[in-house]
């Protein structure tokens, strides 16, 4: 849902020291020779599919062409499965053997740390090229005082679904009202058409999303305040660690 941007909540002040978080630039892992050796595989293998699709749809129906798409992205998923899935095991391996090692109980991606925390992006770099395989760490992470949610079952929810699909379904409409408003004007006649089109957009967005981006949040701090949590973040930027609460928020949203 594009204006929920409800996922980095601190449901208190951050006066504690969190030593036993740290954070990666997992750009630079996707920059590794090895990384990049397989997207140019796997880039290869879909330019090497795209005429073979493009064939296998050429004269059918559109429920035909539909099936045969499924089965196309069946056969890309499973060959990314299969370029990058030791790949990604190693370096996730990896990210716990440092944190382990260095006593964190979790690990953020970078793009959301400003200040803080501990960057372990070089130890986990040194630790996926070495020789040999990666040993995990004996034990999981200690529970955490960072909590995550993930965005992807909040937008399934059915009052969710609705509210896109409202507001999508108005945004349709009001754009082929645009279209046709348009036809035809100067370029000194069309700005403000276009200005009242944005106006009536962000009134629907804040009559029918906002509404539910409020109630969410509120529910993530309640939640967050009865777990003890510091800090929740989308499930998207952990990397390692913390404490799940997608759950707990769900059902305080039913």
């Amino acid at each position: 849902m594009a204006a929920a941007a409800f996922l980095l909540v601190a449901p208190q002040a951050l006066a504690t020291d969190i030593s036993d978080v740290g954070f990666i630039d997992q750009g630079a892992v996707g920059d590794l020779p090895q990384f990049q050796a397989a997207r140019q595989q796997f880039t290869a293998f879909q330019q090497n599919l795209s005429p073979q699709y493009q064939a296998a749809i050429k004269g059918k129906s559109p429920a035909d062409q539909q099936a045969i798409s499924a089965q196309f992205n069946q056969r890309l998923t499973a060959k990314q499965q299969e370029i990058f899935a030791a790949l990604f095991a190693r370096a996730q391996t990896a990210i716990a053997a440092v944190a382990a090692n260095k006593g964190l109980n979790v690990v953020v991606d970078k793009s959301i740390v400003i200040y803080g925390g501990l960057d372990i992006t070089k130890d986990v770099l040194d630790v996926v090229n070495q020789p040999g395989p990666v040993v995990p760490p004996i034990n999981s992470p200690a529970p955490s005082e960072i909590g995550y949610v993930d965005q992807q079952q909040l937008d399934a929810l059915p009052k969710a679904k609705s509210a896109q699909d409202t507001f999508m379904q108005f945004r349709q409409q009001l754009q082929t009202q645009l279209n046709q408003q348009l036809a035809g004007k100067t370029d000194a006649q069309k700005p403000p058409i276009i200005q009242s089109f944005n106006s009536q957009l962000s009134d629907e967005q804040k009559k029918v999303i906002q509404p539910l981006v409020d109630a969410t949040t509120k529910a993530i701090n309640d939640v967050a305040k009865t777990k003890g949590l510091l800090l929740v973040i989308d499930q998207t930027s952990r990397v390692y660690g913390g404490t799940d609460v997608t759950a707990d928020v769900v059902k305080a949203l039913q």
